[in-house]
């Protein structure tokens, strides 16, 4: 048995609810990252049979500063979701603390503005207006018909106060394998947990950000970080909605399997991990590992307390290597 903190009994009635389904298929994607229309390496048709190759079942082609929107590579086994990421909005020119967003093209929305068509070009730099130009820039993304994505915080030294101050990003992305590559920076999860403290009802993803796509080197450029979907269909409108819905988990190695609420307790079943860590607030979840024995394990569970906000789970395998899952809201579970 693993060894973990315990709390106090729950005292209220929970609704049982499955969030992530081992019985359900899963779709692999990536939801950043750079082709020669800005300043990636390879064509787009050359990135897309990359990560096809290696075993996505989509990706979002997200240039800097120019929209791709293009099915010519669609089919019943591969999507490309439309999408862009807009940046060089900077408090100092060309200095950070500064803001990217990813932005996806949403087929459920009904937009205020025409949907951005393909290879549309943006200006860069963005003129900095004030500490309202990063909202303006998420609420003109969003009024196109794309959800947002608020892009590697930590890399660009983005204030905490951020993550509560700007609203209308559905996800932050709380791992970029291209960032730890250069300067280390590639986590987030402290800045989503800033949000969710907060109030915000925000998820994560984890992506590539990547540019080369070099097969030549011992360690790959790319398919560091990606997230696991659970869609009716693998299409633009069946992705997007499981996105929307927060039915996925994020991960830079790990799998997690199935993630459920039974009986007041909620359970994970994973791959092989070191630990299972419950992140929750105010209430701290237990951290999980077999201590003495050093065993791995595949599933835990923890009951759920009536003060706990939130609840995420982190599962870390041998490599030091994660999968998220997105927050449950203990408010969605009460008895009513």
């Amino acid at each position: 048995m693993g060894e973990a903190l315990r709390g106090a009994r729950c005292s209220i009635a929970i609704k049982d609810r499955v969030y992530l389904d081992r019985s359900r298929p899963y779709y692999k994607g990536n939801l950043h990252l750079h082709t020669n229309r800005s300043d990636g390496s390879l064509d787009p048709a050359a990135t897309v049979e990359k990560f096809r190759s290696a075993g996505y079942d989509f990706i979002s082609i997200t240039d800097h500063d120019v929209y791709t929107r293009t099915t010519e590579f669609n089919d019943d086994k591969f999507v490309v979701l439309p999408g862009t990421e807009r940046g060089g909005l900077n408090k100092i020119p060309n200095k950070d603390p500064g803001y990217h967003f990813g932005a996806i093209d949403d087929p459920s929305a009904q937009p205020v503005k025409e949907r951005y068509k393909d290879n549309e070009k943006f200006p860069v730099p963005l003129p900095w207006t004030g500490d309202d130009a990063p909202q303006n820039l998420i609420n003109e993304l969003r009024d196109h018909g794309n959800l947002v994505i608020f892009n590697h915080p930590e890399w660009h030294l983005t204030l905490f106060d951020d993550m509560v101050k700007y609203d209308g990003f559905f996800a932050i992305e709380i791992y970029n394998y291209a960032t730890e590559w250069t300067p280390a920076t590639s986590y987030g999860t402290a800045y989503w947990d800033h949000a969710l403290q907060n109030g915000k009802r925000v998820f994560a993803v984890a992506a590539d950000d990547s540019h080369g796509h070099n097969d030549n080197l011992a360690i790959k450029d790319y398919g560091g970080g990606w997230v696991k979907v659970q869609a009716e269909s693998l299409s633009v409108e069946g992705i997007v909605a499981a996105l929307k819905s927060g039915a996925y988990y994020s991960s830079s190695g790990p799998e997690i399997y199935d993630l459920r609420v039974e009986n007041g307790r909620l359970k994970v079943e994973c791959s092989p991990c070191k630990y299972i860590m419950f992140k929750a607030f105010p209430q701290r979840g237990p951290f999980i590992a077999n201590f003495r024995t050093g065993e791995l394990i595949t599933s835990r569970s923890v009951e759920l307390q009536e003060d706990m906000k939130y609840i995420r789970v982190e599962c870390i395998d041998e490599k030091g290597e994660v999968a998220w899952s997105n927050p449950i809201f203990l408010e969605d579970l009460l008895e009513k």
